[in-house]
């Protein structure tokens, strides 16, 4: 192939741009293109909106060398993601995906994904899902090391029809290697894992934690209980204290502290809500805390009110009766 007839095919190819009109394989110019390839005659560059001057000699290739040496090309200029719809015979739909993102494969009735960017925008999940058919929106989100690889809401919109007859409890992820051994977040080679069904129908929107970076503060679906078992006030109980009490030792521990002015309902029936435009309002060493959070590496959350109430509107009455530490 000479140079001019290089420079006009990776022409073509370099319009092709994941997100682009022309970047998905299964649209009608990468179906195209394919046939173009598999042809093995690219023709006039003038016919595909070049402009090589002079005249110029067509090398004919068999179609097998000539698929894979630009199909190549295609990946490493353009970005292209290669499925089997595009390398087998291009009729049925794909069953994977893969990218420097994501990574998705059919195993017997699931997809499985395994998410190599957990920093990656969710647009790019929901696009990777969008070539095997499936409507799912896969938020990852910053959460507490406890709650990193777990699932921290999932919703079901449209619902959800499968041949194995299983409902929304299939759901399942972690952290995980290739080979599906459990792993802790920051090891190479250690994913976070999604499992989604074949048959899913509707949307499904799913928000995972991830580890979260410095800085950065937990999405609230990624908060947890820092007086518990692992965490970083582990030990330690806040519950119906003073603020003034509480905040020197939470000090010694290196750790920040923010404040959840909580809004109690009358009568106090348990359950709590939080008033932002009260959020700003003062905390005073009188206050009493009702619970500490972990809402960042380095930052607790604590709970309080401006009143001592008869029971503690977090559990609804002694916090005994519903943490076992």
């Amino acid at each position: 192939m000479s140079t001019d007839e290089i420079d006009a095919t990776t022409r073509l190819l370099a319009r092709v741009e994941p997100g682009k009109p022309g970047g998905d394989p299964s649209a009608p110019e990468a179906r195209a293109l394919l046939v173009l390839i598999t042809a093995g005659d690219f023709g006039p560059a003038e016919e595909h909106g070049g402009a090589v001057p002079g005249p110029r000699r067509v090398r004919r290739y068999g179609p097998q060398r000539l698929l894979l040496g630009l199909v190549a090309v295609a990946v490493l200029a353009a970005g292209v993601v290669v499925g089997p719809s595009l390398l087998g015979n291009g009729l049925g739909p794909a069953t994977s995906y893969a990218s420097s993102d994501i990574d998705i494969r059919r195993e017997a009735d699931l997809y499985v994904a395994r998410i190599k960017n957990p920093y990656a925008d969710h647009q790019r999940y929901r696009e990777a899902f969008g070539t095997l058919g499936l409507d799912v929106d896969v938020r990852v989100v910053p959460a507490a090391p406890r709650k990193v690889g777990q699932e921290l809401s999932v919703g079901v919109h449209g619902g959800v029809r499968e041949s194995s007859g299983r409902t929304p409890e299939w759901l399942s992820s972690g952290m995980e290697e290739p080979d599906g051994t459990p792993c802790m977040a920051g090891q190479d080679g250690c994913y976070l894992v999604l499992r989604v069904p074949v048959g899913l129908t509707g949307q499904l929107v799913v928000r995972l934690g991830r580890p979260a970076r410095a800085g950065e503060v937990y999405d609230e679906a990624g908060v947890t209980t820092a007086t518990t078992a692992g965490g970083t006030l582990a030990g330690y109980r806040v519950d119906e204290k003073t603020v003034g009490e509480v905040v020197p030792e939470i000090e010694k521990r290196g750790l920040k502290i923010t404040y959840l002015i909580a809004t109690v309902a009358p009568e106090n029936p348990g359950g709590y809500g939080m008033d932002p435009d009260k959020q700003d309002t003062p905390v005073g060493k009188d206050w009493i805390v009702w619970e500490a959070e972990e809402s960042a590496p380095d930052t607790v959350r604590l709970i309080v009110t401006d009143e001592r109430y008869d029971k503690n509107p977090v559990y609804g009455g002694p916090r005994d009766t519903v943490v076992k530490d």
